[in-house]
C-alpha cells in the first residue's frame, strides 16, 4: 500500500501570505484526506491565531527563527546567524518528512524552507499573490517548478517566465462560494443585497490599519445623515478597538466594531459597500464576493505594490481608489467624498459589483492544486 504523501507550506507571518496556501491545503486534504499537510513559519501571533482556528487544527505547524531583510542592516549578525539555523533545519525537516511538494506562500518566512528544498531537488511550487512579486518570489522563483501568480502583470516582473502560470489567488471555500457570475447581476436587482439596513463593511487587513481608522471616523461624523439606515462594521485591529468603539457611540451611528472577524464569508455576503486596504488576499475575497469597494492602499507597502494592486481594480471599474494622505483629514476628506457618492448611488454600485464579480477566481485553490500534482514526486 502507497503511503500517504507530505505537503509542506513554507510562509505564513500574515494573513495575506497565509489565507491562500490555507485555501490550497484545504483543498489538498478533501482530495487527499490521508496527506500530511505541514505548516512551517513563523512565531508572529496572528499565526497562530489562525492555525489554531478549528479547519485549521488538522494541519500541523513548525515554526523556525528565520529573520526578515529589514533586520540585516540593524542586526546583521543576528540575521545571518537565525536564517542560516533555519536553513538547515528546514533541511533535516525536509530529508526527515520527505514531502512531495514544497509549497512556498511568500515572505521571509518561506525562504530557507524553498531554499532548502530546491538545493534537495524538491519540486517547489509559490504563490504570489502581488502584482509586483516580493523579494522572496524574485529570488526563489529562478529554480521553482511553477510559479502560480495572481495578475498577468506579474509575470512581466520575473527574469523566468517559463514557469509562470496565472491561477489567481486561492480563497477559502466558503468565500469562493459567494461568486456569482456577471452574466446572473444584470437582473432588475443588479445583485444588489436586500438588506436593511445597507452595511458599510470597513477593513484594516488582517493586523487593523490605524490610518483607515483616523480617516473613517471623521468621515463617518461628516456623513452621519447619509449614514442613516446604514450599519458601520469595522475591523479595527486590536490596539485602537476600544477608542473606535467609544468614538462610534459619540455619533449615534448603529455600529459593530472589532478587533479582528473570523466569520469573513457572512460579512462579505451581507456587505452594501466596503472599505479596505489593497492587499491581494483581501482583493481576491472581495471579488469572489462581489462587493464594490474604496481602496485606500497602505502606504508603506513594499514596492507600493498596494497601490498598484488597486490600479488593477479601479481600471475594470470595479473600485474607487484613495489615496492615505500624510495629514489623517486629507484622506479622510477624500474617503468622504467617495462615500457619500456611493451611498447614494445604487446604480453605481451595481456597475462596481459586476465589474468586482468578472475579476474573481473562484477556482483559483483548484488551479494551484492541480499545478502541484503536475510537479509532485
Amino acid at each position: 500500500m502507497a503511503q500517504p504523501k507530505c505537503y509542506i507550506f513554507a510562509g505564513g507571518g500574515t494573513g495575506g501570505h497565509l489565507m491562500p496556501g490555507l485555501a490550497v491545503a484545504a483543498e489538498l486534504s478533501r482530495v487527499e484526506p490521508d496527506a500530511r499537510v505541514i505548516f512551517v513559519g513563523s512565531s508572529r501571533s496572528l499565526e497562530r491565531q489562525v492555525l489554531s482556528q478549528p479547519e485549521a487544527l488538522r494541519f500541523e505547524h513548525v515554526i523556525l527563527a528565520a529573520e526578515p531583510l529589514a533586520t540585516a542592516r540593524r542586526r546583521p549578525w543576528r540575521f545571518v546567524w537565525r536564517n542560516w539555523r533555519s536553513f538547515r533545519e528546514a533541511q533535516r525537516l525536509l530529508r526527515t518528512k520527505r514531502p512531495a511538494v514544497v509549497i512556498g506562500l511568500g515572505g521571509y518566512a518561506s525562504v530557507p524552507v524553498v531554499f532548502a528544498a530546491q538545493r534537495l531537488g524538491l519540486p517547489t511550487v509559490l504563490l504570489e499573490q502581488n502584482v509586483v512579486p516580493g523579494k522572496a518570489t524574485r529570488w526563489l522563483s529562478r529554480r521553482a517548478s511553477r510559479v502560480c501568480v495572481s495578475f498577468e502583470a506579474t509575470s512581466h516582473r520575473l527574469s523566468r517566465t517559463d514557469n509562470i502560470v496565472i491561477t489567481g489567488n486561492p480563497v477559502r471555500v466558503e468565500i469562493a462560494s459567494l461568486h456569482v457570475s456577471p452574466a446572473l447581476l444584470w437582473g432588475e436587482s443588479g445583485g444588489e443585497r436586500a438588506a436593511s439596513p445597507k452595511t458599510l463593511l470597513v477593513l484594516g487587513g488582517s493586523q487593523g490599519a490605524s490610518g483607515i481608522n483616523r480617516a473613517m471616523l471623521p468621515a463617518a461624523e461628516q456623513l452621519r445623515s447619509e449614514l442613516a439606515g446604514w450599519r458601520i462594521v469595522h475591523q479595527t485591529g486590536a490596539e485602537q478597538a476600544d477608542e473606535v468603539r467609544r468614538q462610534y457611540a459619540k455619533l449615534t451611528v448603529d455600529h459593530e466594531v472589532e478587533p479582528f472577524f473570523h466569520d469573513m464569508a457572512t460579512l462579505y455576503s451581507t456587505a452594501t459597500l466596503v472599505v479596505s486596504r489593497a492587499g491581494a488576499t483581501t482583493l481576491a475575497e472581495l471579488a469572489c464576493a462581489g462587493c464594490p469597494t474604496i481602496l485606500i492602499p497602505y502606504p508603506a507597502a513594499t514596492d507600493n505594490h498596494q497601490h498598484l494592486n488597486a490600479d488593477e481594480f479601479v481600471a475594470a471599474g470595479a473600485a474607487r481608489c484613495v489615496t492615505q494622505a500624510t495629514d489623517p483629514a486629507d484622506t479622510a476628506s477624500r474617503l468622504k467624498a467617495d462615500l457619500r457618492l456611493l451611498i447614494g448611488d445604487a446604480d453605481q454600485r451595481t456597475v462596481m459589483r459586476r465589474a468586482m464579480s468578472a475579476l474573481a477566481r473562484p477556482d483559483a485553490a483548484l488551479q494551484v492544486l492541480a499545478e502541484i500534482d503536475s510537479v509532485r514526486k
